[in-house]
């Protein structure tokens, strides 16, 4: 990435980098049920990602799984980067309106809970092969983000969003005496660290075998380590 580059990708403290291009922007604002060209790109991206691993993916491949032109493809996106980069923050504010969806119970132990299962309980059926895949395309984009800026960026903010919310379900526990007095952040870091394990369990071997034991895991940090407090 170049500099300009950098400085262009660059957010604002606090804000989720926008991976959206202007096409897909303003085919969202549009509010129409039809889904952009940009659009369309982004979910062949996808499945050649998930289907072929991160060294197969090409802008040639995607236009091929499109059924559209390479130059197409270069139109919306203008190198296989931003299409990464768009793929993957799609990805993750999908993620952070269902986790922010959990957040409406007003019992701490509930919404961490919650946070847990919606991660880490695969669905049956359809659903379980679209969970596992939506894991490897994490995982793949993860894998690079050591080399790009904008990934990497993407991930943090990820990363401190999930753990902002554990934060706060641990502090407001302890405040009302249902949990323990515990340093809230470390727990929250290691909380979330339980819980992109799993995930990435998931990713691999595409059993639930090997991530129900992550998720039993995790309510015992929430059940045994913060336990009960003066309640």
């Amino acid at each position: 990435m170049t500099d300009d580059a950098a400085d262009e990708s660059a957010t604002t403290e606090g804000d989720p980098p926008d991976g959206r291009s202007d096409d897909a922007a303003d085919a969202t604002a549009d509010g129409g049920d039809e889904p952009s060209t940009a659009d369309e790109i982004r979910w062949a991206a996808f499945d050649v990602l998930v289907e072929d691993g991160f060294d197969a993916f090409t802008t040639q491949a995607v236009a091929d799984e499109a059924g559209v032109s390479q130059s197409l493809v270069h139109y919306h996106y203008d190198t296989k980067e931003d299409l990464v980069f768009a793929m993957f923050t799609n990805g993750l504010d999908h993620l952070t309106d269902e986790v922010r969806e959990r957040a409406d119970s007003d019992d701490p132990r509930e919404r961490l809970l919650e946070l847990a299962r919606y991660m880490l309980r695969t669905p049956e059926g359809e659903g379980f092969q679209e969970t596992v895949e939506f894991s490897r395309m994490l995982l793949e984009i993860e894998a690079q983000a050591p080399y790009d800026d904008r990934l990497r960026d993407a991930v943090e903010y990820d990363s401190e969003f999930l753990e902002g919310f554990v934060t706060d379900a641990v502090e407001e526990g302890i405040e009302s005496g249902q949990f323990r007095d515990v340093e809230p952040e470390p727990f929250a870091v290691t909380f979330v660290a339980a819980i992109r394990s799993g995930q990435n369990r998931r990713a691999i071997f595409a059993d639930d075998e090997r991530v129900d034991p992550v998720l039993d895991g995790v309510v015992a940090m929430v059940d045994d380590y913060l336990g009960e407090g003066d309640a």
